[in-house]
């Protein structure tokens, strides 16, 4: 990984750490579920940066927040694989398949939420892990309707304004 990858890859992670804690900080500890902080860094880092780092981004800004306290291990548990999913299929989509960012983001939070419907049944089935009233359920994405939302404007605008910034030479 070259050094300037390296680096972003770094930031992006550092942001998935920082933004849920400042939110928690500052709206209460269901802001965060209701704006999904960490699926940010994900998706724009893989979209920026391509699949690879993007998966590394997923990966440490959960497991640094596990250790940190936030999200719960129980929370982690599944979210840890919705974000590499969200972080796989958007960077794989547009950087390497080079589709539309918005048809990218679209397909890669569908197929993230479903992995995550997916392993709250499997942990509940396999290990009979307890989820709060909101997880578990289709119910838990509706309590973050806000989040996904603000994640369908800021995703791609950043990405695009990131992109065309490159192309004119403001790096």
């Amino acid at each position: 990984m070259k050094t300037r990858r390296l680096v972003l890859t770094s930031l992006f992670v550092a942001i998935g750490v920082v933004l849920p804690q400042a939110l928690h900080l500052f709206g209460g500890p269901t802001l965060g579920s209701i704006l999904l902080p960490m699926h940010l860094p994900a998706f724009i880092g893989a979209m920026l940066l391509g699949a690879g780092p993007g998966i590394i981004i997923a990966l440490l800004s959960v497991g640094i927040g596990v250790l940190l306290g936030m999200p719960s291990l129980v929370i982690a548990s599944y979210m840890v694989f919705e974000l590499i999913a969200y972080a796989a299929i958007s960077g794989y989509l547009y950087q390497k398949k080079h589709w539309n960012v918005f048809l990218s983001f679209g397909i890669a939070k569908l197929f993230g939420m479903s992995v995550a419907i997916v392993m709250v049944l499997f942990w509940s089935g396999v290990l009979g892990i307890t989820y709060p009233p909101t997880f578990g359920t289709i119910t838990m994405f509706a309590v973050g309707i806000p989040g996904i939302i603000a994640q369908g404007i800021l995703v791609p605008t950043v990405v695009l304004v990131v992109k065309q910034r490159r192309e004119h030479g403001h790096e």
